[in-house]
């Protein structure tokens, strides 16, 4: 029991939510919602899921992280209006640093 317990502890430990600001990534996350997040390694990333980045221009956002076919890490809003891919430019997988996992909006709590 207690290694399953410090196991627990130890995930939880490594997990945060975050507060949603913006609507870059509707309808999948809207302004207010929270996520849940781990961090990750870079090793571990994986195209096409959401992601939150520390940018070097823009902070820290939550974004869908894609490969370029240089093998460049490229971000994505769902948003039709979200900030374009050029304009964000690409990124070094060190900025990626943890993966977004549930979304707890006002309809309750959803995996992502």
């Amino acid at each position: 029991m207690r290694r399953l317990l410090k196991s627990c502890i130890q995930t939880f430990s490594r997990m945060k939510i975050l507060k949603v600001d913006g609507e870059s990534m509707s309808p999948t996350l809207n302004a207010g919602d929270y996520v849940v997040c781990k961090n990750i390694k870079p090793r571990s990333i994986r195209p096409g899921l959401i992601y939150i980045i520390n940018h070097s221009d823009l902070g820290r956002i939550i974004k869908r992280v894609h490969i370029a076919e240089d093998g460049q890490y490229m971000l994505s809003g769902d948003h039709p209006s979200s900030t374009p891919s050029a304009v964000m430019g690409p990124i070094k997988k060190e900025r990626i640093v943890q993966r977004a996992l549930f979304v707890i909006s006002k309809s309750g709590l959803k995996k992502l």
